[in-house]
């Protein structure tokens, strides 16, 4: 039973939780955002073509796999002051806020279909550059922040209680900016430009109370290819990492299917319920899960949460056109969700702890990059497939008259596609999550074991950290000189 094997108490100090939720919120605002609702402002409110749209988002799948291995690599093998993680954040945290701003502000005409298309992607590569800089230290820091799962699971609660105003913000935002109406809101610009000022203040100021584990600065550098080479003795890594693609189709397009689904499914129904109902799930979530996750484990924590918002989204199917009916299916969703979330902190922590078994070394940067390479090209997969099922389904994109977008009527197949879409193609992606993780083999008495080693052994590092701190602040001696 996992309740025999007692790991050592681990404290990680609320200011430390605080101020890597906060800089997650600010870092969430400017990547969600953009991913979750761009193909949606450029089809809908700026008439961009959708083939071409399907393109963009393809070619830059291949530069969202080529950068995140390479500034991962950067990242693990740099050595300042401050650390290996927060420079990047602190000092990249401006350029990531004008990419933001950026890319809802287009320089191309609107009746010049190949220059939104050069638009957006422009838009799309400068977004992500400063996403893939600044992320993947956000990705790192958990792992290194803490060791056992009821610690990680703490920040994950932390980051998604605060991550409640990122949830509310992604969600309330485009609905009341960009849907019900023609064209966008009037105060669309100012939001948008606070935001992207407003986040980059946040990461520069929670810089200063994150904590890396510095000792991890006296390990040797390695070669680019020689690091990911040693991802691949990792086995537990890429079994998790086949319900992590699945995860990173299914988020996409829930995130871009939810403004279709409130302007074209359920226009004129108030959307007040489901939203308030999927917050409330999440908060509950969290509570729940936080509970269970030491007696569970992650992997059956991830399990159980994946299956529940199954559930959710094909009853969601079957009674999507009425709002209130809905708001029950958004309800087990968010229960579902935060669980999710909580889970993927200690699933990943515990596979890149594998690594520092097999190693010796702690190297999360460069596990974030190759997590990219197979997650990153999921976001442009999302959001080209959804755009290919609406497409095949007979959706109308609006027309654009004087700059201002007029809806064309929909029939009956083409909602369809849209709850398709929305609902099922995400269905079967967290189902099929859920199936694979049953081979995900870091889980039960023995791995709480070797976690108990890894405290200790992380111990000893900082305590060899320190030691080489004093022996560099000793004055020389005279012979020293000679």
């Amino acid at each position: 039973m996992n309740e025999n094997i007692e790991l050592p108490e681990e404290l990680v100090s609320a200011k430390i939780k605080l101020s890597y939720g906060i800089g997650g919120l600010a870092n969430g605002l400017l990547n969600g955002l953009v991913f979750a609702n761009l193909t949606f402002f450029y089809q809908i409110k700026l008439g961009a073509d959708a083939g071409l749209l399907m393109i963009g988002w393809l070619i830059f799948a291949i530069w969202n796999t080529l950068n995140d291995p390479i500034a991962s690599y950067i990242v693990d093998n740099t050595r300042t002051k401050i650390g290996r993680r927060i420079p990047y954040i602190r000092y990249g945290s401006i350029f990531y806020g004008l990419a933001f701003i950026f890319c809802w502000f287009p320089i191309s005409p609107l009746d010049n279909q190949m220059g939104l298309f050069i638009n957006f992607l422009a838009a799309l590569f400068l977004l992500d550059t400063m996403f893939t800089i600044v992320g993947v230290c956000f990705f790192s820091l958990p792992n290194e922040i803490a060791v056992t799962a009821k610690q990680r699971a703490s920040i994950g609660v932390y980051s998604g209680i605060i991550g409640l105003i990122n949830i509310v913000f992604i969600l309330v935002i485009p609905v009341v900016l960009l849907t019900g109406q023609e064209g966008t809101h009037p105060l669309f610009a100012p939001v948008i430009i606070t935001i992207g000022l407003g986040s980059s203040l946040l990461l520069f100021i929670t810089s200063f109370g994150i904590k890396e584990n510095m000792f991890a600065q006296l390990q040797e550098h390695e070669g680019f290819i020689e690091g990911l080479k040693l991802t691949l003795k990792n086995k537990p890594f890429w079994i998790l990492m086949i319900p992590a693609f699945m995860l990173g189709l299914f988020y996409p397009i829930i995130s871009t299917g939810l403004l279709y689904y409130i302007d074209y499914i359920i226009p004129g129904q108030n959307p007040i319920y489901m939203l308030l109902a999927l917050i409330i799930g999440i908060i509950l979530g969290m509570i729940i899960n936080l509970k269970k996750i030491e007696k569970w484990q992650p992997k059956k924590t991830m399990m159980i949460d994946a299956y529940l918002v199954t559930v959710g989204l094909v009853l969601l199917f079957i009674v999507g056109y009425n709002s209130i009916l809905a708001a029950i299916t958004f309800l087990f969703t968010g229960i579902g969700y935060a669980g999710m979330a909580i889970a993927t902190f200690a699933l990943m922590g515990d596979a890149i702890d594998n690594d520092e078994l097999i190693t010796g070394k702690r190297r999360e940067a460069i596990y974030g990059g190759v997590n990219a390479i197979v997650t990153k090209p999921a976001i442009s997969i999302a959001n080209a497939l959804f755009l290919v099922i609406i497409t095949i389904f007979g959706f109308k994109a609006p027309v654009i008259v004087d700059g201002v977008d007029v809806k064309q009527p929909q029939d009956f197949i083409a909602l369809t596609g849209i709850l398709i879409a929305f609902c099922i193609i995400p269905a079967i992606l967290l189902a099929l999550c859920a199936l694979s993780l049953r081979w995900f083999p870091l889980d039960g008495p023995e791995w709480l074991k070797k976690k108990k080693y890894i405290l200790e052994l992380h111990e000893e590092k900082e305590n060899e950290y320190l030691k080489s701190l004093s022996e560099k602040s000793k004055p020389k001696k005279q012979s020293d000189f000679i």
